[in-house]
């Protein structure tokens, strides 16, 4: 790279490095804390939870990237537009090339390192967490027995354990599980047992009763047993899934090749597909991003108002093209229409703003725009008359007013 695209790049990469990790930590912290009950109920060390904190960091890094990066490039791009740099690049017969190759070359390397963590780091990241959270619901009953009272473990999740036996054993326990919408479950045992198959912390009921209610019909079933195996490994994740691992825990090329009598597989397969299209298609949006901050913040702006409605503009299509791509993959679970919009809407983006910076057709904010933003920021006048003049001006107002 030449020395000035050096210049841009070390600016670039700081910035949108630093927002990134800035960004994710705060969004790492909402994912922790919706564990943090069942992680100090259980009396989890420091380390544990900075654990957790490092395998959330992956998925927050997939989401965060594309924002940072327009984040750091549009701060660069704005500070050397507001410096002259960007209009003595362009009078000396630097090309917008020159501008775009150190942001684009972050952007392809932030895609590919979201590419990476999409399809290996994030699912055997999820996996862990699975088993730390295993862990932690295992020790729940400790915990439930030093204080005798009931403990949640997750919402409409609720255990309690009478006392400590000697030899180890559980007296008096009572679980609650209402966590399936279509039934109730409460377990109830004079005693209990912990032991351990097939690397399964397994805790085995004696003596006690199950009950299952029919949530829309009413009906109760009562199952009396001598012994029951329950597998504290449900009791950390989400009823129905039969102790499997989830998709988002599946490598990717099991989701292309799934298990039929996987339980997951079985009750829901399309979240196999929505999980296909996410990973394939998130990594592109550093590259989407990278390609609009250029296009619209490229180029000298003479003016620092017009300036702004191209950071407003480019902000405005990344956020749409962002939130569109979340609620395609959502909806491409079930629609096939959906799922080709997952891709089609990055390769779009990139193509077209590609083409525009190719054919040098430079993005102008409108002239009436420009100007009564100018008046309104100016302070010449005062706010509200220059607005409320601004709202009369307007086509449809005018033409109301003279009837």
């Amino acid at each position: 790279m030449k020395l000035l695209e050096r210049y841009i790049f070390h600016r670039v990469f700081v910035l949108s490095v630093g927002t990134l990790l800035t960004t994710a930590t705060i969004a790492m912290t909402t994912q922790v804390l919706l564990r943090v009950n069942l992680l100090s109920s259980t009396g989890q060390s420091l380390l544990t939870f900075l654990e957790l904190a490092g395998l959330v960091m992956p998925s927050m890094f997939v989401i965060v990237m594309p924002f940072a990066l327009m984040i750091g490039a549009s701060q660069t791009l704005s500070t050397m537009n507001t410096d002259s740099e960007l209009a003595v690049i362009e009078a000396s017969g630097g090309s917008r090339a020159l501008i775009a190759r150190p942001i684009l070359i972050i952007a392809a390397l932030m895609s590919f390192a979201s590419l990476l963590e999409s399809n290996y780091v994030e699912p055997w990241a999820n996996r862990q967490i699975r088993a730390l959270i295993d862990r932690a619901s295992a020790d729940l009953f400790s915990a439930a027995v030093q204080s005798g009272t009931f403990h949640k473990i997750e919402n409409n999740l609720y255990v309690s354990v009478a006392e400590k036996l000697p030899g180890g054993r559980l007296g008096g326990i009572f679980l609650s599980d209402q966590r399936d919408e279509d039934s109730d479950l409460l377990y109830y045992a004079k005693y209990g047992t912990f032991t351990e198959t097939a690397g399964r912390d397994i805790l085995v009921l004696s003596d006690g009763e199950l009950h299952r209610k029919e949530v829309s019909s009413g009906n109760v079933s009562v199952i009396r047993y001598a012994t029951y195996a329950l597998d504290l490994s449900l009791i950390g994740g989400q009823a129905g899934g039969g102790g499997g691992l989830k998709p988002k825990e599946q490598p990717t090329s099991y989701l292309f090749n799934p298990d039929l009598e996987d339980p997951y597989y079985q009750h829901a397969p399309q979240e196999f597909r929505m999980r296909i299209h996410k990973r394939l298609s998130e990594w592109l949006y550093p590259l989407v991003f990278g390609f609009i901050t250029v296009y619209f913040l490229g180029k000298a702006h003479s003016n620092r108002h017009e300036q702004v409605w191209s950071v407003l503009t480019a902000a405005t299509i990344a956020f749409l093209m962002r939130g569109f791509s979340f609620y395609a993959i959502d909806e491409s679970a079930t629609s096939r229409l959906f799922g080709i919009l997952c891709f089609a809407v990055p390769l779009g983006g990139i193509a077209i703003f590609s083409l525009l910076m190719i054919t040098n057709w430079t993005f102008r904010a409108p002239r009436y725009l420009v100007d009564q933003s100018s008046r309104l920021l100016s302070g010449d006048e005062p706010f509200l008359r220059v607005l409320r003049q601004w709202i009369s001006d307007l086509p449809g107002t005018r033409r109301k007013g003279a009837q």
